[in-house]
């Protein structure tokens, strides 16, 4: 497969979007990928492509180094080892994307885990690795989120984060609130049996005003000690999406 002379006309793209696509597979998006300029690209959608497997995370750390948007909702074949890799800074490779929208939607349940939210988000909330390695917080799962909060400074971090389906726990919420504090706008965690009320209800002690949206779809354990009981019910201005329903009269919004 070539592209030929309509390689060309790739070298600035921005944006790139193959969803659903049959005959997508890892050599497509590489040959594609490598017809772009290097620090061109800053989205890339590959949802429900169901041939993708790790070789295009390898692909996309390569040519995705001011990479701002990644989608990856449905491809089943994707490892939680090949995610904590493509979060991690490694020898001979640019540095993980600092992105701002990331969506791991609908992968396979055990595969998006804590260990990778928190590699993500990590990732995200430094200018540089130069940031993360002089502000000695160590990359793994084991580090203090609390500690975190302080260390941060000038961060960036995610603002639209999708794992609903995930086997994600209250750990990646500590940890999305110490990183993503002043950034954070949205979160799905829909179908995510563990996060709990308080987990949820820690993120949004902790995070700024601008967290506008939760989605909590299929999360039968949450209950209305957070619905009714979050920092942010008597303000408004947090909606919470996905609540079948309530026993008690509350002011959340649903």
């Amino acid at each position: 497969l070539t592209l030929g002379a309509a390689s060309d006309a790739l070298r600035n793209l921005k944006s790139l979007k193959l969803k659903s696509i049959e005959a997508v597979d890892d050599e497509v998006v590489e040959i594609i990928l490598n017809s772009i300029d290097e620090g061109s690209l800053e989205g890339i959608d590959l949802s429900s492509n169901s041939q993708l497997t790790d070789e295009v995370l390898s692909s996309i750390r390569r040519r995705g180094t001011n990479l701002r948007s990644l989608q990856l909702s449905g491809l089943r074949n994707l490892s939680a080892i090949a995610l904590e890799a493509f979060f991690t800074p490694i020898d001979d490779l640019p540095s993980p994307p600092m992105l701002r929208k990331l969506d791991l939607s609908h992968c396979s349940h055990d595969e998006i885990n804590d260990a990778v939210v928190m590699l993500a988000a990590k990732a995200s909330s430094f200018r540089s690795l130069a940031d993360a390695v002089n502000s000695e917080i160590e990359i793994s799962s084991s580090v203090n989120p609390e500690n975190l909060v302080s260390e941060i400074t000038n961060s960036l971090g995610l603002v639209h984060v999708n794992v609903s389906g995930s086997s994600i726990s209250d750990k990646s919420m500590e940890m999305l609130a110490a990183t993503c504090k002043s950034s954070l706008e949205e979160l799905d965690v829909g179908f995510c049996a563990g996060v709990s009320d308080k987990g949820l209800g820690y993120l949004v002690s902790k995070v700024g005003r601008q967290l506008s949206k939760i989605h909590v779809w299929g999360c039968a354990q949450i209950t209305e000690d957070f619905l009714d009981g979050h920092d942010r019910l008597d303000e408004g201005g947090l909606e919470i999406v996905g609540v079948w329903m309530k026993k008690s009269g509350g002011r959340s919004l649903r």
